[in-house]
């Protein structure tokens, strides 16, 4: 075996114990103390909640006719990846103890729930838009009822972000 062929064979061995490694380190646990649970919870609920809030915006800005439709779909879209990174927060932390392992499950729930709210809003917006959205559908007729819907959610999230501490 020539020189090149030893040194390609041991890159790709270095390679592979390098990737087995950092595959068995995401396999780990973080140990986290209860009050940074608690912190993590309180933090990925609030960035929710300031999503709905966005979202409430802009549809009640659309509704008045102060923005366009496209600028409305990417606000709101902008938001779907908030509350995305919240529920990646929510569902990779690791609860050291029950109490705020209750509370990551009320932030699961909450931020699901405003999830499904936010992208109802935003079929609501292409529904304005001329989207080809029947109005017997689930997406509400009227901005009042979209915000509304939101507003409960909102409501369930700063519940449990008073749970968690954070209000």
């Amino acid at each position: 075996m020539g020189r090149r062929a030893r040194i390609t064979r041991a890159g790709a061995v270095l390679s592979l114990a390098v990737a087995l490694a950092s595959a068995a380190g995401c396999t780990v646990a973080s140990h986290q103390e209860p009050g940074q649970a608690t912190a993590a919870v309180a933090d990925a609920v609030a960035r929710a909640g300031s999503a709905v809030a966005t979202t409430r915006l802009t549809v009640s800005l659309l509704d008045a006719d102060r923005v366009t439709t496209p600028v409305a779909d990417a606000a709101v879209l902008d938001q779907v990846r908030v509350l995305e990174e919240s529920t990646t927060a929510l569902t990779t932390l690791v609860p050291p103890d029950d109490v705020s392992s209750a509370q990551r499950d009320a932030g699961l729930a909450a931020v699901a729930d405003a999830t499904a709210e936010v992208v109802t809003a935003r079929a609501w917006v292409a529904r304005e838009a001329g989207g080809d959205l029947s109005a017997s559908g689930a997406v509400p007729l009227t901005a009042s009822e979209l915000e509304a819907d939101l507003a409960r959610a909102a409501d369930d999230l700063d519940a449990v972000l008073a749970l968690a501490g954070g209000a």
